[in-house]
């Protein structure tokens, strides 16, 4: 039972924290069976014990002994030496969780079975690689994982309970997650930036900052619940608000004459290929 479980968090940056707030809020896993390890920001860790009563540990080793679950949570450089630590502690049972952007489960379940070399049987290391984005703070986040192929059934069901805490859980092929990294992972800053420019337009055209601000904010919530819930194509919807000779085709028609969206697309592309990049 996932309450029970014994999780240790390697890294405790954004997406781990909102891990730990989802279940906490959820019931998930029980916060005080989960040990956290941040190298670089002690004051992190003290953060999220005062608010979730979680254990902040000294150490990886401390951190994954008895885990049932390890979650790796550090930047793509780090990934290496974090994991052979974790590995040589953690027990042969644990089931290795990664957010770490570009880094295959091939080249983390060599460097397990690395680490573990010296123990009498090295168990073939069970492992998800998974991208999560920032809406994980809000449990609203689309999630993509891939499994290797010695993950059980039991292990796929606890993942998408795990992932669903946070929002949305889509199993998919691995070779297309640094696809996913570029749309879904990056996905929110591209629409962050969309609003800020937005707001912007709005300043210039006379509306006042926090007006601005939160008619954009349900402006794109309510966009959001409409692809959500009618089933329409954004083609559709767009073109229901686009009347021909009307102002929403003014605009438009402004977007098109500056390539958006293929500079959209460029973007995504971009951010997929500097995935592949961080993981080689």
């Amino acid at each position: 039972m996932l309450k029970q479980w014994k999780v240790a968090m390697v890294g405790a940056g954004a997406i781990a924290g909102a891990l730990i707030d989802a279940f906490f809020h959820t019931g998930v896993v029980t916060p005080e069976r989960i040990r956290v390890i941040n190298r670089n920001n002690r004051d992190q860790l003290l953060r999220l014990q005062a608010k979730y009563r979680i254990h902040p540990c000294d150490s990886i080793a401390e951190a994954v002994t008895d885990a049932d679950l390890v979650i790796l949570s550090v930047k793509p450089k780090d990934a290496a030496e974090a994991l052979q630590e974790a590995a040589k502690s953690a027990p042969d049972h644990a089931l290795y969780l990664s957010v770490v952007a570009g880094k295959s489960i091939e080249w983390m379940t060599g460097l397990i079975r690395a680490a573990q070399s010296e123990r009498e049987q090295v168990a073939w290391p069970r492992v998800v690689r998974t991208m999560p984005n920032t809406s994980c703070q809000v449990r609203e986040s689309a999630t993509a994982y891939a499994a290797s192929a010695n993950c059980t059934e039991v292990d796929i069901q606890n993942v998408e309970i795990l992932l669903r805490a946070v929002g949305s859980a889509h199993p998919i092929e691995e070779r297309l997650l640094d696809a996913v990294t570029g749309l879904s992972g990056s996905g929110p800053a591209y629409f962050y930036y969309m609003v800020e420019s937005l707001a912007k337009a709005a300043i210039d055209v006379g509306l006042d900052e926090k007006t601005a601000k939160d008619l954009l904010a349900q402006t794109i919530y309510g966009a959001a619940l409409m692809l959500r819930h009618t089933g329409e194509t954004p083609e559709k919807l767009r073109s229901d608000v686009t009347s021909p000779g009307g102002t929403t085709m003014a605009g438009i028609s402004v977007l098109e004459a500056r390539d958006f969206q293929n500079a959209v697309r460029a973007a995504v592309q971009a951010a997929a290929k500097r995935a592949t990049e961080l993981g080689e």
